[in-house]
């Protein structure tokens, strides 16, 4: 293969308007086919060809050029449109890393910066550019030297017609570096071109021409932190210099450095990155600058994109009629000063320029109009709606047809209703209330061999009048929960078998003490692994059972009780466990010996003595000592009946004499102990 086909450009807009949509996609057509002729082609061919390939350079660099300034639907819609914005993305970075030599075209800040805008937030985009700028720095470099000195010459010389181009020159700039901060850094070397925006901005007060001005100074500080070697302190000499200029503490307008510092973010990300290296001359200079901040708050506003409204569909239908109301005062507005343009005509234009009158006069005056609004009809009129049309939210309806309404059918319409039925002459005599006949008794009915008296029999057999409804207080299904019977029964059964464990142990216990040892010895022992087949425990068990028996002299008392009742005479007429009195028992009279336990004064109290309690009523045997106490027989009777007399000579003359008995044995004390008082 000799050559390449070559590619044509993309025509300007004034040639595509002519160009009808189903041609202009056969140039789509075309233009795909011979890009990926290129794209698809050998590393070597590709090599030996792309130097000589002007055409294709030509075509990337009219295409990026169009799709930027212009809004032809032929190359921003469409699949065939991005297929193609896709292979031009393909080529050039063949053209810029693979081709031996590239093109000086392409390396052109221009260039880049066209593509930035075709590929908003593309992260293939900021990896190429970041490819591109590291093996051709030095050309990029030259390039935005060139552009940076050529604007600020522009920006020195300004004047109202070339406001415009200098204006999408700098916003080229302020794109290109947001995606390549090299570039920013490059327009940040030195101070002529911050020096020189900073007059701009003192010297032109419109609006849109300050914004361009503070985005590009704010991508162009920023980028000094955002490579791989940030440069602080050529951001720090930077804000120096704009607070000299600014005269921060003297002047109080607004100025490009209070419009940068209010505007955006910088000091919040100066103040980051001093966080993480901190240093005295950037806290400081951070500390005025926050004062600063505050008292030009007054001028300005953050910059925030608007967001879009979601259309939920819920607002009321429009007549086309009515679309450009809003529009009709800002119609007046331009037609003062062009009366030959037509209402039509001027909504195009506001359509276009964002509702912006002042710009479309600019532009009228400059005559800057985009080529594609020249070429329209300059005389075209807002079509007049021929009747006006109101909306009325309650409009007239006819009246409906007197019909009779629906009937209501449901699945009791087949039922009798028994109020037609007794007004029903048909059915007279057929209904009847109350008993049919009234002299019949139950004995008349069980007489009648037609009916079944055995089950009527059974039935009142079964019925019982007296009996009441079960209580189903408790049932499961009523309480709300589960009664695990099971689960409970399976936990007696593991005490039980805790119990019998513990007694097998602490026979073994008793028996050899030494069989609870820790040593090893002990563990390898045979009585130790019979004891472990009985029990089924590990050796660390054992012992530490053994431990905590030690520890717990109840639980001792406990198996000694147990081991006590389970070993009288094998019978078990003592396994019952003891049932303990619940009366009240006097306790006895503390005598010799073991009389004054608690268990003598019951027992004594209860079965040999004169209380209360069961002794009372068994006659001789229980009060002259034949019973099972073991009080005395007549020393403890004459001294219970000594007692019951002195309680009767002290309570028979209470009522008259009041208490004076108690006093006059108090008297009887005294004299005994001879006359000496407390």
């Amino acid at each position: 293969m000799a050559n390449w086909p070559p590619v044509a450009p993309v025509p300007p807009p004034a040639v595509q308007s002519a160009i009808p949509p189903q041609e202009f996609e056969l140039y789509i057509d075309a233009w795909i086919l011979l890009l990926g002729l290129r794209i698809e082609a050998p590393d070597a061919i590709f090599k030996e060809h792309a130097s000589t390939d002007d055409s294709v350079v030509a075509f990337l660099t009219s295409f990026y050029g169009q799709l930027t300034t212009t809004d032809t639907p032929g190359l921003h819609t469409g699949p065939k449109a991005r297929t193609l914005r896709k292979l031009c993305f393909l080529l050039s970075r063949r053209y810029l890393l693979d081709a031996p030599t590239s093109p000086s075209v392409l390396l052109g800040w221009r260039y880049l910066a066209n593509m930035c805008c075709c590929y908003p937030s593309s992260s293939a985009l900021k990896r190429l550019l970041s490819d591109v700028w590291n093996k051709h720095e030095e050309t990029i470099s030259s390039s935005l030297e060139e552009a940076k000195t050529a604007m600020t010459n522009q920006l020195s010389a300004l004047t109202s017609a070339s406001t415009p181009e200098i204006i999408s020159d700098i916003r080229l700039l302020t794109i290109l570096g947001s995606t390549l901060p090299a570039s920013g850094q490059v327009l940040m070397a030195g101070s002529d071109f911050l020096d020189t925006c900073y007059d701009a901005y003192e010297t032109q007060k419109r609006d849109d021409f300050r914004r361009v001005l503070v985005a590009v100074i704010y991508i162009g500080l920023t980028s000094l932190l955002k490579s791989s070697k940030p440069n602080l302190s050529s951001l720090l000499d930077q804000l120096f210099s704009l607070k000299a200029s600014a005269g921060v503490g003297t002047k109080k307008d607004p100025t490009l450095l209070s419009d940068v510092i209010c505007s955006s973010d910088l000091l919040a990300r100066l103040e980051r990155y001093l966080i993480s290296h901190p240093q005295k001359r950037g806290q400081d200079l951070l500390s005025s600058l926050r004062a600063y901040q505050r008292e030009s708050n007054v001028f300005h506003h953050r910059y925030q994109k608007q967001k879009r409204k979601l259309d939920k569909g819920k607002t009321r239908a429009s007549d086309p009629d009515d679309m450009h109301l809003h529009q009709m005062s800002l119609v007046t507005q331009v037609q003062d000063l062009f009366p030959g343009l037509g209402s039509g005509y001027i909504i195009r234009l506001l359509d276009f320029y964002g509702d912006n009158p002042e710009t479309i006069i600019a532009h009228l005056l400059d005559d800057s109009i985009t080529p594609e609004l020249q070429a329209l009809d300059k005389s075209e009129q807002l079509p007049t709606s021929q009747t006006a049309t109101h909306h009325d939210p309650f409009p007239p309806r006819p009246t409906p047809p007197e019909t009779a309404p629906p009937t209501r059918k449901n699945i009791f319409d087949q039922d009798v209703d028994l109020a037609e039925l007794a007004r029903s002459a048909e059915t007279e005599g057929k209904l009847q209330f109350g008993r049919a006949n009234p002299e019949q008794t139950a004995d008349d009915l069980l007489s009648n061999r037609s009916i079944n008296k055995a089950a009527i029999l059974s039935a009142l057999a079964s019925f019982d009048s007296d009996d009441d409804e079960r209580d189903d207080t408790y049932d499961v299904a009523d309480v709300g929960g589960t009664v695990d019977a099971a689960a409970a029964a399976d936990a007696d059964k593991a005490a039980d078998a805790s119990g019998e464990l513990d007694m097998t142990l602490y026979r073994a216990y008793r028996a050899t003490p030494g069989l609870f040892g820790r040593d090893s010895a002990t563990r390898r022992s045979q009585p130790r692994a019979a004891l472990k087949r009985e029990t089924g425990m590990t050796d660390e068990a054992i012992e530490g059972w053994a431990v905590m028996l030690s520890r717990d002299p109840k639980r001792v008392s406990r198996l000694e009780d147990r081991l006590a009742v389970d070993g009288v005479g094998g019978s078990g007429a003592l396994a019952q466990p003891e049932l303990k009195p619940t009366a009240y028992r006097r306790p006895g009279p503390k005598g010799d010996g073991e009389s004054g336990s608690d268990t003598d004064g019951l027992s004594g109290s209860g079965r040999g003595g004169s209380g209360r309690g069961r002794g009372r009523g068994r006659g001789g045997g229980g009060r002259g000592g034949g019973g099972r106490g073991r009080g005395g027989g007549a020393d403890s009777g004459s001294k219970e009946q000594s007692n019951a007399a002195s309680r009767q000579r002290k309570e028979e003359n209470k009522a008259s004499r009041a208490n004076h008995n108690r006093r006059q044995q108090r008297a009887k004390k005294v004299a005994r102990a001879g006359g000496m008082v407390g």
